[in-house]
């Protein structure tokens, strides 16, 4: 019993690593892959990080987004309050998510439900182009 609770103890660990890591990150999605590099170095095996990585999007701490290209999703911190009722814009250079205000997501719905009889599900959409700074810089 007493190596149980170890365990579940060591688990609960790894798990604040990983949001500790998420939340500091905030307006960044990840691939598993690359949560799982970053959390070796924290001593949290890859198998670990995927495991947990998909129970945190199951409790909704985490959001999961299908990448813009190839196969796969990324990751990224979520907080409830913050992300309920908005857009998000991802750039497809650097990885920053960015959110767009409710009055714009709201205006932006209203758009598409006038012209295109559309109702925009606005608590899971991601828009993809490139951030200003790496517009600006150039990079694809």
């Amino acid at each position: 019993m007493k190596e149980g609770k170890e365990m579940k103890g060591y688990q609960t660990e790894q798990k604040k690593l990983l949001l500790t890591y998420l939340s500091s990150h905030a307006d960044r999605a990840f691939t598993l892959e690359e949560l799982g590099a970053v959390m070796t170095e924290c001593g949290v095996g890859k198998s670990t990080v995927y495991r947990l990585v998909a129970r945190l999007a199951e409790e909704g701490a985490v959001r999961r987004y299908a990448r813009e290209q190839g196969r796969g999703y990324t990751y990224q911190y979520h907080e409830a309050q913050a992300c309920h009722s908005h857009l998000h814009l991802r750039c497809t250079a650097c990885g920053r998510v960015i959110h767009l205000s409710e009055e714009i997501s709201r205006h932006f719905a209203q758009i598409l439900h006038t012209e295109n009889n559309f109702y925009l599900d606005d608590s899971r959409t991601l828009l993809f182009g490139r951030c200003e700074a790496c517009y600006l810089a150039g990079r694809e």
